[in-house]
């Protein structure tokens, strides 16, 4: 993973030859839908997201990925089970504290939706190059700022994690002991979270200065260096998608579905 490329897997699947305004439309609809239909949807949309990213040969990474909500999944889990409000049946009591029917009911559907939502957008930033995706929304017609704002947030963590790689070499280079112990290593973060924080805004400002010196707020009609294909299929894909997007809407506000 580069700070360029961000999370972007290189491939040649069907997923990865999608337009990536295609992808995004699928995101929020994917993500609609897990916030807005009745609960028994969630299982259906985590399959789907996990069968996309195995066809696409993004199963492994998906995998090794999971590792970063898991903390956040199982405290979602436990707080929600240990200590909803107003619980009045009791499944398993632990000294003072209890696990709640209610509250393992809401906490699991919450982590299913947070599940489903990281899912769905790892699969689309393994699948879509950064500067595509800049090109495609300024294709069609979206704000040069609103779609740096998109850019400079695909990017944002691996740029810090590629700088925190770097001064944590340098750090070891000049004999800074980062391995061994849970207490040396979070020692050793104490020197890092400085060069980082610094670093990111000397970062800002290098392009800021870019971005003037290049007439970003410039009026004239530009030109594109990047050509992203936009095949026929995906057309009617974002039709659909739409559409599905206006059903989710429309089932919701309806009640039609409970």
């Amino acid at each position: 993973m580069s700070s360029a490329t961000g999370y972007f897997v290189p491939g040649t699947s069907w997923l990865h030859r999608r337009n990536p305004f295609t992808k995004l439309l699928g995101l929020a609809l994917v993500l609609l839908a897990a916030f807005l239909l009745p609960p028994v949807v969630l299982p259906v949309l985590a399959v789907a997201a996990v069968v996309a990213a195995w066809t696409a040969g993004l199963l492994r990474p998906l995998v090794r990925a999971m590792r970063i909500p898991a903390v956040l999944l199982f405290s979602i889990l436990v707080i929600n089970a240990v200590f909803f409000p107003g619980a009045t049946e009791k499944l398993v009591s632990l000294g003072p504290l209890s696990i709640s029917r209610e509250g393992l009911t809401f906490g699991l559907i919450s982590a299913g939706r947070v599940l489903v939502a990281f899912l769905a957008s790892v699969t689309f930033l393994f699948t879509t190059l950064a500067d595509d995706l800049l090109e495609s929304l300024i294709a069609r017609g979206a704000s040069y700022r609103i779609s740096f704002v998109v850019l400079n947030a695909v990017q944002l963590i691996p740029r810090m994690q590629a700088r925190a790689g770097a001064i944590l070499e340098a750090q070891q280079a000049r004999a800074l002991a980062v391995e061994g112990s849970f207490g040396r290593r979070l020692r050793a973060l104490v020197p890092l979270i400085g060069p980082v924080i610094l670093g990111s805004l000397i970062d800002v400002r290098e392009r800021t200065f870019a971005l003037e010196a290049r007439g970003f707020a410039a009026r004239p009609s530009r030109t594109a260096y990047r050509v992203v294909a936009d095949p026929p299929i995906d057309r009617w894909l974002r039709w659909l998608i739409v559409a599905g997007s206006v059903a989710v809407v429309v089932v919701t506000l309806t009640g039609i579905v409970r």
